[in-house]
């Protein structure tokens, strides 16, 4: 086990070398790998590292990942060891960070069977253990593993096998009934215990040391043999969790991405930092997160105690400073009041900042610039602005629908009758109606949505009786007869989604954005009527192309499209009656042009590629995949022209370059064909041998599989002007997604994501500055995290800024970020936004310096010199208020 860390003094030392310098990126051509707030960041780190962990809450897309690289370098540097705890979705983009510094890390660790992985080679000078590496990328995932008695023993053989090993590196002898024990076949688990219990032996005295010892004590023999004992609740899981901890090695520094995550002391992610990623004794750990607090302040206490700090000795001074916002928010006019919120805001300031550094987008140039030229508040580079469908508008059925679904929150039995419920509280998003015509044998939406019981699916979501009774009960007539009603607006369509009002009201609204050129991310909580959305703005974008003679990469109509095209022609008023073998034909003429467009791309492609490769001859990687693309055209000859390995590629690299790809030089072409297989497969995947290195025959079998996503993702049947992003979307379609929403000129156009997979993590900025909430949250941290996807350092916005001072545009034209949220007036959805937005107040008093909003000013007409006294008390966090400002 590696005891060489040269201390906390040490790494001080050497952040404040590195904050002092613009040391560059490798291969980055001389460019400032760190800016300089984010050198600020690395100087008030510095400071504070010696004495305790540290919380990085800097605002969402400012760079909070590559200073805790940055951190963990340095700690490398003393001779430190480093884990860092990252989402399942977010170990590529870590990997990159890292790449970027100079520092090597294995690949992202997610399952047991990986982590046994690493002792594959029989021979100890061929293994690769963990806790020989100088930084470990960990899953907050990794620790949730499913034990019981029907478990193979090597998921949980590997604390049994380590405690043996350890008796015998102790006593000279294995313990009683280990030899031939039936239950410790594994030679892998084996190897692992053998190679951890001798590391550990190498380096007596060490925290280690301690730890297996305490292990060897607590581990019962043979009762260790028991693979029931390993369930969750069970004693010796916490063990087996030590146990693989210990084959991790201990670690110096602990870094924690998204640490707002899974704050239960009985989580996975709680689980894992507390007994398997092991901390050596004077350990620091780094938390990152753009909402430390969420919903309310006691979630500071939360994250303090994350790191490992006594949130008991500021808990004072948290509830006092909520207490004191609001207080000035209800009688901001007198002064007692005020100068009892300064207190606060002074005393929480002082409790928080040996623990917390925090920038936010005041301190960002271009909002500077933007606050500068508007004569505004830095706050009104974003703009939301609601779109409101208002019930008095409605057609007749729809306002029916309305008041039947209030009727029924009003006569129901909400408790015995929850699918009426959860149909009257998400009839303005469309999830009470897609339950309510959804067959009983369907199951539960994707997503996170609960999954309902069976006689939630049925249409008078009715639970069952459970005696028969004389006479109905009158409240259950009511009901039933407002249900009926409820129903008959439906009737005669089984796809009432793509006529709700909430989706056209979205429809309108991003349909204007994209006609600008844009894109338009859309953010949602509910599965099918996210897809209804999708179906239905690429039933409209085709029937458009068609109507202009424009192309559109579909042949024809899919049985699954029809019910949306019918709806979209309605909706655009097209003349006449929708005839599906004249549009069939239609589509197939157009069709014919575009494979022609493809085939004289696809002439000359290979020579473009390989003319922009030669000036990323340090590229091996993306060369030798070339090489097997190249080998691959030659083997597939027999296969259909638009299936081969030239056309996928061709039509993939097609999109990403844009409608007019021929006026492009070479290193368009190299670069486009990079990206692509960046975005096809992690960086490290079919390096088999571990060696760093893609052989030419590793190159030749990653390309096969990368052959068969490219054809998946770029071969659909269906046009992709919008698409959808949900749990079941995988990985590297992800990554495609994002590759292809980030340039101006590629599908697609609109994508639509569920709120628990493209709210992290996920970087599409450079074409867009819109986002739609087509099912606003409750929880502003969320939110926050949503909309932090397009306000990112180098975005479109930015980019359009930056043009508009340039031409001198007034400030009325400014661009901003545009957030719109969809509100449905007459239904819950209303109350939602009303209650989300007074949340996001108390996110902005917290975090953003807001305490008076500009909204709540407004409305209760407060003078501006008040607001700003007060939003000018609250506490800040940032490193360059400290003074440390590097040039």
């Amino acid at each position: 086990m590696k005891q060489s860390f040269e201390g906390w003094d040490a790494v001080s030392r050497r952040l404040a070398t590195a904050a002092g310098q613009a040391w560059t990126a490798k291969g980055a051509s001389g460019a400032a790998w760190l800016n300089v707030g984010q050198r600020a960041s690395l100087h008030g780190i510095a400071r504070r590292i010696g004495r305790n962990g540290m919380i990085i809450a800097d605002e969402v897309g400012m760079g909070k990942t590559r200073i805790a690289v940055a951190v963990a370098r340095e700690v490398i540097a003393s001779g430190g060891r480093v884990a860092v705890v990252v989402p399942p979705g977010l170990g590529f983009q870590w990997r990159a960070e890292f790449s970027e510094a100079g520092v090597v890390t294995p690949p992202l660790l997610r399952s047991l069977g990986q982590y046994l992985a690493a002792w594959e080679a029989e021979e100890p000078a061929r293994q690769q253990p963990w806790f020989g590496q100088d930084v470990v990328l960990i899953s907050h995932a990794f620790a949730n593993w499913r034990l019981g008695e029907r478990s193979e023993s090597w998921r949980w053989a590997l604390l049994p096998e380590l405690y043996a090993h350890w008796r015998r590196q102790c006593d000279k002898r294995f313990p009683r009934f280990y030899h031939g024990n039936e239950r410790l076949t594994d030679a892998l688990t084996d190897r692992a215990a053998e190679s951890i219990a001798g590391a550990i032996q190498a380096a007596p005295g060490g925290w280690a040391s301690q730890l297996i010892g305490e292990l060897a004590q607590c581990t019962p023999w043979p009762g260790a043999l028991d693979p029931l004992a390993y369930r969750r609740d069970e004693h010796l899981r916490r063990w087996l969790e030590r146990a693989v901890g210990l084959g991790l090695g201990t670690f110096d520094l602990v870094i924690i991405d998204e640490a707002h995550k899974s704050r239960q002391s009985e989580s996975i992610l709680s689980g894992l930092l507390e007994r398997v990623v092991l901390a050596g004794e004077s350990a620091r750990r780094l938390a990152m997160t753009a909402t430390p607090v969420e919903l309310d302040a006691t979630q500071w206490k939360e994250a303090l105690t994350r790191i490992g700090a006594d949130a008991a000795a500021v808990e004072g001074a948290i509830d006092a400073y909520a207490k004191a916002v609001s207080e000035v928010r209800q009688t901001p006019a007198d002064a007692e009041t005020r100068g009892t919120y300064q207190k606060a805001a002074a005393r929480f300031h002082d409790a928080l900042s040996p623990y917390l550094q925090r920038r936010d987008k005041r301190e960002d140039p271009h909002v500077q610039a933007f606050a500068r030229h508007a004569n505004a508040s830095v706050h009104a580079y974003r703009r939301e602005t609601e779109i409101t469908v208002e019930t008095a508008s409605l057609a007749p059925s729809w306002k029916q629908a309305v008041c039947a679904a209030e009727a029924l929150s009003v006569v129901a039995n909400q408790a015995d009758s929850p699918g009426l419920k959860r149909l009257r509280l998400t009839l303005g998003n469309g999830h009470g109606i897609a339950a309510l015509i959804r067959p009983a044998s369907d199951g539960a939406e994707d997503g996170q949505e609960e999954k309902e019981k069976e006689k939630e699916n049925q249409p008078d979501g009715a639970a069952p009786a459970s005696a028969a009774t004389d006479a109905p009960d009158k409240r259950e007539q009511r009901a039933d007869w407002w249900m009926r009603v409820l129903t008959g607006t439906f009737q005669g369509t089984d796809t009432p989604l793509f006529d709700h009002p909430a989706i056209l009201a979205a429809v309108t609204a991003i349909e204007e954005v994209c006609s600008r050129g844009e894109k338009v991310l859309v953010f949602g909580r509910f599965t099918r009527p996210l897809q209804a959305l999708v179906d239905l703005l690429n039933a409209r974008a085709m029937l458009r192309c068609v109507d202009h003679g424009a192309p559109w990469p579909q042949a024809g109509i899919a049985d699954g499209d029809w019910a949306a095209v019918q709806a979209a022609h309605r909706q655009l008023q097209r003349p006449g009656e929708l005839a599906r073998a004249q549009l069939d034909g239609a589509l197939s003429v157009q069709y014919k042009r575009l494979e022609a467009q493809r085939q004289a791309f696809r002439d000359g492609l290979l020579a473009r590629i390989e003319a922009g490769l030669a000036s990323h001859a340090d590229d091996t990687r993306a060369i030798r995949l070339f090489d097997a693309f190249k080998t691959s055209i030659g083997g597939a000859q027999q296969a259909k022209p638009q299936q081969s390995p030239l056309a996928v590629v061709a039509r993939a690299m097609q999109e990403l370059l844009g409608p007019e790809p021929g006026a492009l030089g070479p290193r368009h072409f190299a670069a486009a064909f990079i990206e692509l297989i960046d975005a096809s497969a992690d960086r490290d995947e079919g390096d088999t041998d571990g060696d760093g290195e893609l052989a030419q025959s590793e190159a030749t079998a990653l390309w096969a599989d990368l052959v068969k996503r490219l054809a998946e993702e770029f071969n659909r049947p269906q046009g992709g002007f919008a698409r959808l992003m949900f749990g079941g979307t995988r990985p590297e379609t992800r990554r495609l997604l994002q590759l292809a929403f980030n340039r101006e000129n590629s599908y697609p156009k609109v994508l639509v994501a569920q709120s628990m997979v493209g709210r992290e993590g996920l970087n599409l900025h450079k074409a867009c500055r819109t986002v739609v909430l087509l099912h606003p949250e409750w929880n502003p941290g969320v939110v926050e995290q949503q909309i932090g996807r397009v306000d990112r350092v180098g975005s479109l916005w930015e980019k359009r800024l930056n043009e508009a001072i340039r031409q001198g545009a007034p400030a009325a034209d400014l661009p901003r970020i545009e957030i719109r949220p969809i509100v449905f007036q007459g239904t819950y959805d209303e109350k939602n936004w009303q209650v989300l937005r007074e949340r996001w107040d108390d996110l902005r008093a917290q975090l953003h310096g807001v305490v008076i909003s500009p909204l709540t000013a407004g409305k209760y007409a407060i003078p501006q010199p008040i607001v700003d006294e007060i939003n000018g008390l609250a506490p800040d966090f940032s490193p360059r208020a400290s003074g440390h400002d590097p040039q």
